[in-house]
C-alpha cells in the first residue's frame, strides 16, 4: 500500500465509476468533444439564417421597385399620358441602387404574365437586375386616354441573388407589381 508509483485511480478503478464519479478533468474533455461535434452545425445554422435574411432584403428591394416602377409609369405628367419606360428604369435604377448597380431595362413583353426566363426576358447573372414591362396594348407606356383608358401595366424585376452556396448557388429573386393607368 505504501509503494504506489502513480497518482490518481487505476484504469479498472474507472471502469467501475458511475459518470458522475469522474474527476472534473475528464468529464471537461468530453464536453470538449461534444463542443466540437455540435460547432459545424451550430455554423451552418447561423451562416443560413443570416443568408435567409440577406435574401428577404433583397427581395424586399426588388418588390418595392417593381410597385414604385409600375405606380410611376402608370400615371401622368404634363406632356405625355405616361412617363414612358426611360423615366421607369431611372427609377428603378436608383430604387436598386442599395442593392446593385447592373440593372438591364427594360425588356418590353407582348404578352400578359407569366414571363418566361430565357425567352421573354434574359435570366440575370449574379448581381444583376432585368426589369420586364408589359404595358397592355401601349408600346411603351405612353397611352393615350381615348383608346387605352384603364389600361394594365405589369412590371417585374428578377434580381440574380448569389448566396454563400448553401442553397445551392445563385437564386433569381423577383419582385413584381401589376397596376391600372390613369390615361
Amino acid at each position: 500500500m505504501g509503494d504506489q508509483t502513480r497518482s490518481g485511480p487505476s484504469p479498472a478503478g474507472i471502469a467501475a465509476r458511475p459518470w458522475r464519479a469522474l474527476p472534473t478533468r475528464w468529464r471537461g474533455g468530453q464536453a470538449l468533444v461534444e463542443f466540437a461535434v455540435a460547432l459545424p452545425i451550430l455554423i451552418l445554422l447561423v451562416a443560413g439564417v443570416l443568408e435567409l435574411g440577406r435574401g428577404y432584403g433583397y427581395a424586399v428591394a426588388t418588390s418595392d421597385a417593381a410597385r414604385d416602377g409600375a405606380r410611376y409609369v402608370a400615371g401622368k405628367t404634363a406632356l405625355t399620358d405616361g412617363p414612358g419606360l426611360t423615366s421607369m428604369c431611372s427609377l428603378i435604377t436608383a430604387d436598386l441602387a442599395a442593392v446593385t448597380t447592373n440593372v438591364s431595362c427594360p425588356t418590353l413583353v407582348a404578352h400578359a404574365p407569366p414571363f418566361v426566363s430565357g425567352t421573354d426576358f434574359t435570366s440575370p447573372t449574379g448581381g444583376q437586375a432585368v426589369v420586364a414591362v408589359y404595358c397592355g396594348t401601349s408600346v411603351d407606356c405612353r397611352g393615350t386616354p381615348s383608346p387605352l383608358f384603364q389600361s394594365r401595366i405589369d412590371v417585374y424585376v428578377y434580381y440574380g441573388f448569389n448566396d454563400l452556396n448553401l442553397f445551392g448557388g445563385r437564386i433569381t429573386i423577383s419582385g413584381s407589381s401589376r397596376t391600372t393607368t390613369s390615361w
